[in-house]
């Protein structure tokens, strides 16, 4: 978009030009006589190679008390260029509110009528000029271009205004550079307003305590129609003309109260929303409030959302374990890196995968505890399940052991790749978490009392294809290493579950035809069987779509998915994922159904078919063949993932076979032994750490303390 003005009067009255309306010429006939007032039929101004560029006004900039940041008539605005000056304003005016507060902190105000003091007050009109245009009024400036080399960064005093080459004057990061940093910090010369340079007001290269470090890319841009314009609008077309068809059949497919039932099987095919029912173009981000709403909203009763947690433990509603992609966070944090507090403050952005930038949401990170909150007291008969990565499930357990009124409406995914000892390990941690011994006779009470607790929390167990011969697993898990073993290993790591209430079976079976998918096979068609404890559960096969496509000349558009650290991966174009990205590919594999398309699935299910491939509302609006740097953000990816693997604990096997052991002797087992037999047991327990009567400061650790002597759980 070019945008043309009528030629300014004189360099000098450039300044009191933000009356002058903008004509976009991208819209206007180039007729002369049908240009508005004339405007647009005017030849363009050309000015002497050596004069100050004319400014102007950029539209709607400015207010009562901020003057308007002007730019050069003869720049060449297009809407992404515009987007930057927007960030660089976000920039700018940072720098103006810690300036403010240093000065506040320092109870030292600032010299009226200073540059620092019109800084500070965002008094001085920022203009953001193209390089030739900045050297252009480097040199009408005194003493600031004319015969030496120019900086990024120019101070008009007389004309109250602040000058930034859009080239040099910032860094990736939205960062001043290092010589606008220092040419800005000369120019406010705070030691002469009797304060101290801050840190973040000297050059790096200068501070020396700064160590370099890789960024997330990207800055924010504005919205579009109040979201991301850089996705197309969801038109369901693959829904043709039967949209509303599909809207009178969601009560086929769609169940309330699904995690209360009493057998989900028996409830037949259930629609499952991925990550809430986000929409990127109309701005409703993954794991939002926002998205909660529209799914109640548009009749959807079931949905699967992501937690993490926060540096203290606080479970939140975040799909990757980096935060950089879904927030503004340059440094991608891991979430456990970052206190609760500042998470909850954390705005939900929508990024823009083919660069790094974002618009921003109004939503921001949720509490876990309060989300079920909301979704109790405002959705009757939703139900939330909550995919827990790695092991983050004892923090919501413990969550849903101190408030068991939102136990109904929940239920927890727990993976075999993370819990290679299944329930076992699961219990060991949280024996661990509340200082319960898991073998001491002393603390049987309180191991009971758990049990109970969690035998009432409803749970989706996943088995995935890979673990069966993982060896960790199998050493918890032992059996046989042909197929018929496999599937013992897997039957017994689905069924360490049944301590638990297991509602649903989610089983993701990627090669059939091979040992292990064979054995999934056989694993689930035990699971079906009467008494296996799986019989009244709905079965699933992890089923869901990408992330975004990009369209390519001739042929099927490229499917990619975020990664939990926010890199990029592009879905193979073969085998088990496309598959994952069909509606209606899996519909026999299960009575469960997770997806990002409910509209699109509810189709296939009622009509038994399997629906072309692609999806509607995560493409990318791009030309066909645009090109995507998968390596952008490699190094801060690699970083994040580094310390995340260094963090991450194996299972204590040690910890695991005495909770073992602690079950069978609390099952009847120490009633066998002699004393003696069961104090050498306890003395051996010792080494494992005991909980005393105590209360040791945990809120859940004290409700088990206080009810520990229960031999039955509260009706």
């Amino acid at each position: 978009m070019r945008v043309s003005y009528p030629p300014a009067a004189a360099p000098t009255t450039a300044v009191k030009t933000a009356e002058v309306p903008f004509v976009d010429t991208a819209t206007v006939s180039t007729s002369t006589a049908a240009a508005p007032s004339g405007l647009a039929g005017r030849p363009r101004p050309r000015l002497p190679s050596a004069g100050v560029p004319p400014l102007v006004p950029l539209p709607g900039a400015g207010d009562k008390r901020t003057p308007a940041v002007l730019v050069a008539l003869d720049g060449d605005f297009s809407k992404d260029r515009l987007a930057e000056i927007d960030a660089r304003q976000v920039t700018v005016h940072a720098l103006q509110t810690k300036l403010g507060t240093l000065s506040a902190d320092a109870g030292v105000a600032l010299k009226p009528g200073s540059l620092a003091a019109q800084f500070a007050a965002g008094t001085l009109t920022q203009v953001y000029l193209d390089p030739p245009a900045f050297r252009a009024m480097a040199k009408s400036l005194s003493g600031q271009g004319a015969g030496r080399k120019t900086g990024p960064l120019l101070v008009d005093k007389q004309g109250q205004r602040i000058v930034f080459d859009l080239q040099r004057a910032f860094v990736p990061g939205d960062r001043l550079s290092d010589e606008a940093v220092a040419a800005l910090g000369k120019a406010l010369d705070l030691s002469g307003q009797g304060l101290h340079t801050p840190a973040w007001l000297q050059p790096a290269t200068s501070r020396r305590t700064l160590k370099a470090a890789p960024r997330y890319k990207g800055h924010e841009t504005p919205a579009q129609n109040g979201g991301a314009g850089f996705y197309k609008a969801n038109d369901h077309r693959l829904l043709g003309d039967k949209r509303e068809v599909v809207r009178k059949q969601l009560p086929e497919f769609v169940h309330a109260n699904y995690v209360q039932a009493e057998s989900t099987k028996a409830l037949g095919k259930d629609v499952m929303v991925h990550r809430g029912l986000f929409d990127t173009h109309a701005g409703i981000p993954e794991n939002s409030l926002a998205g909660i709403e529209h799914a109640y909203a548009e009749g959807y009763r079931t949905l699967e959302l992501d937690v993490q947690v926060s540096n203290e433990g606080v479970p939140v509603l975040l799909h990757d374990f980096a935060i950089g992609r879904t927030t503004d966070d340059p440094a991608n944090r891991l979430a456990t890196q970052v206190k609760y507090a500042e998470l909850q403050d954390k705005r939900l952005v929508i990024r823009n995968p083919m660069d790094g930038n974002f618009v921003s949401t109004d939503q921001r990170i949720a509490g876990i505890e309060p989300m079920l909150e909301n979704v109790l007291r405002t959705k009757p008969g939703m139900s939330v399940v909550l995919d827990c990565k790695e092991h983050i499930a004892e923090n919501v357990a413990l969550m849903l052991i101190r408030r068991p009124q939102l136990r109904p409406i929940t239920a927890l995914k727990l993976y075999s790749v993370a819990y290679k000892g299944g329930f076992d390990e699961f219990f060991s941690n949280l024996c661990q978490k509340l200082q319960i011994n898991p073998l001491h006779s002393r603390d049987q009470p309180r191991r009971d009392k758990l049990r109970r607790d969690l035998s009432q929390i409803n749970v989706v167990p996943l088995l995935i294809e890979d673990t069966l011969k993982d060896t960790q697993l199998r050493a918890f898990f032992p059996a046989a290493e042909d197929t018929k073993g496999l599937a013992d290993t897997g039957t017994q790591w689905m069924q360490s579950w049944n301590q638990m209430r297991p509602i649903i079976a989610e089983m993701m079976i990627a090669n059939p035809g091979s040992d292990a998918g064979k054995a999934m096979q056989l694993t689930q068609e035990r699971l079906r069987q009467p008494g296996s404890g799986y019989e009244k559960a709905a079965f699933s096969s992890a089923y869901r779509y990408e992330d975004f496509s990009i369209p390519r000349s001739g042929g099927q558009p490229d499917y990619y998915t975020w990664g939990v650290f926010g890199e990029i991966n592009p879905v193979p174009t073969s085998g088990f994922e496309p598959q994952r990205g069909t509606a209606g590919a899996f519909r026999e594999r299960g009575e469960s159904v997770l997806t990002d398309q409910p509209d699109e699935e509810v189709l296939a299910l009622r009509e038994n078919r399997t629906l072309p491939r692609g999806h509607t509302g995560l493409e990318l609006d791009v030309p066909p063949d645009a090109p995507l740097d998968l390596h952008r953000d490699a190094d801060i990816v690699q970083e994040r993932r580094k310390q995340f693997m260094e963090a991450k604990q194996p299972p204590d096997a040690a910890h695991i076979q005495a909770a073992r052991d602690g079950v069978r002797l609390d099952q009847g087992a120490s009633l066998q032994l002699p004393p003696a037999a069961r104090q050498a047991i306890d003395k051996q327990a010792e080494a494992l750490g005991l909980l005393t009567d105590r209360y040791r400061g945990a809120p859940v650790s004290h409700y088990l303390n206080e009810q520990a002597k229960q031999t039955e759980p509260k009706e």
